[in-house]
């Protein structure tokens, strides 16, 4: 790439995937920044896309009027990011190389898929977050937020453990582990932080990071 075609979306879309890829590799599945990159790339068609045209992809969620707009794009992402094709098999491939137990995709799962896209949206359309369509933006998943979330407000964070026993219930508080969850699991978290923000008569999603503790 030439200096003359580095642009500021090009400059935005580095950072959000290198911090993407850095918050959602984990131990049950883990992976380089060139290969979380890879994964984004397969948003769109479930196939590798240049870097220009995921960019483009992902600024249709610009024109969303509504949180359903926003949802229904954010799961056939989702899907797309973990179809079994040869994109992704060509990425696992990169991705076993240096490790002696091999992965496949169960490890990848919805929870691991969507902390990777929403860490990427969040980063990307940071200077953007006073626009409406910012508010439908979901925010990243984790640990740290789903026990904060449970000890400072457990009147609706009170998770239903029989809809999320087969994720392994973590630690003395019994939260979901967000690296096992399916899409329904991941929408019953939204649906809970969506129902919490409008009981406080507050708009954006990204308000619910008031509780994220992995700034400290």
């Amino acid at each position: 790439m030439k200096i003359t075609n580095y642009s500021l979306d090009m400059h935005k879309h580095l950072l959000a995937s290198w911090a993407a890829s850095s918050a959602a590799s984990q131990s049950g599945f883990r992976f380089r920044v060139e290969q979380g990159k890879e994964l984004l790339s397969l948003a769109s068609s479930g196939n590798n896309t240049s870097n220009e045209d995921f960019i483009e992809y992902i600024k249709e969620i610009k024109i969303f009027k509504g949180h359903k707009d926003f949802d229904n794009w954010h799961s056939k992402t989702i899907k797309m990011m973990r179809t079994d094709g040869p994109g992704f098999k060509k990425i696992l491939e990169k991705i076993n190389k240096t490790k002696k137990k091999k992965l496949d995709k169960k490890d990848y799962s919805y929870g691991v898929a969507a902390k990777l896209l929403n860490v990427y949206l969040k980063v990307y359309f940071l200077d953007d977050f006073e626009s409406n369509f910012a508010s439908f933006i979901h925010p990243p998943i984790d640990r740290l937020l789903l026990v904060e979330l449970l000890e400072k407000e457990s009147e609706i964070f009170n998770f239903n453990l029989e809809l999320f026993k087969h994720t392994g219930l973590i630690g003395e508080k019994k939260i979901p582990n967000w690296t096992k969850i399916n899409s329904e699991e991941y929408n019953e978290i939204i649906k809970l932080i969506r129902k919490f923000i409008e009981s406080k008569d507050l708009t954006g999603l990204w308000r619910i990071e008031y509780a994220w503790k992995g700034h400290q």
